[in-house]
């Protein structure tokens, strides 16, 4: 029997409450096995992603606004997303490009809902740091990607397009003679 107006005024409030909740409940369960869904097909593609290096090439040098290179990629599905690992990566101009090396581009897909979050993360690898401290008590760090052809300006500023950035497998040497270090 169709809902007249008549009839729709006497469904009780708490009754469309208890509709309304059930199906929000029941759209939230949609979107999470949709979302289930897209992450095992993701996976399932994600090897097809090695077979497309200049693809992804392509795609990182539109993030970055600059061309990007690299020799070798390996992809993985990890639990916060797709994780490729790039071999000797290179950002700029491919006759002077910024000397990555070894690095990692984790498409974040969740991380990237909250505000102010990027959805990849670049992860440098094998870095040789070194933190010194000049006479005058100020700090610098030398080993950074792309320190010497910058000429004093910030090697990484180029990379924040990718993303989060993050340094591992790093070495750090300390070095502040006036402290003993």
């Amino acid at each position: 029997m169709p809902l007249t107006e008549q009839h729709a005024h006497a469904v009780p409030p708490r009754r469309r409450l208890r509709l309304l909740r059930r199906g929000l409940g029941y759209l939230l369960a949609g979107v999470l096995v949709l979302v289930a869904l897209g992450n095992g097909i993701g996976s399932q593609l994600l090897p097809l992603a090695e077979q497309h290096p200049q693809r992804i090439a392509d795609w990182l040098g539109v993030r970055a606004k600059a061309p990007v290179a690299f020799d070798h990629v390996d992809t993985e599905w990890t639990r916060r997303g797709p994780l490729l690992r790039l071999d000797n990566l290179r950002i700029g101009d491919p006759a002077n490009p910024l000397r990555i090396g070894d690095a990692e581009i984790l498409v974040a897909q969740y991380a990237g809902l909250l505000p102010g979050r990027s959805f990849t993360e670049l992860r440098v690898r094998g870095l040789d740091l070194a933190l010194q401290r000049d006479a005058q008590g100020r700090w610098s760090v030398r080993g950074l990607p792309g320190q010497q052809q910058q000429g004093g300006s910030d090697p990484f500023a180029l990379l924040e397009r990718l993303g989060a950035l993050q340094v591992s497998h790093a070495r750090l040497h300390v070095l502040a003679p006036e402290l003993g270090l």
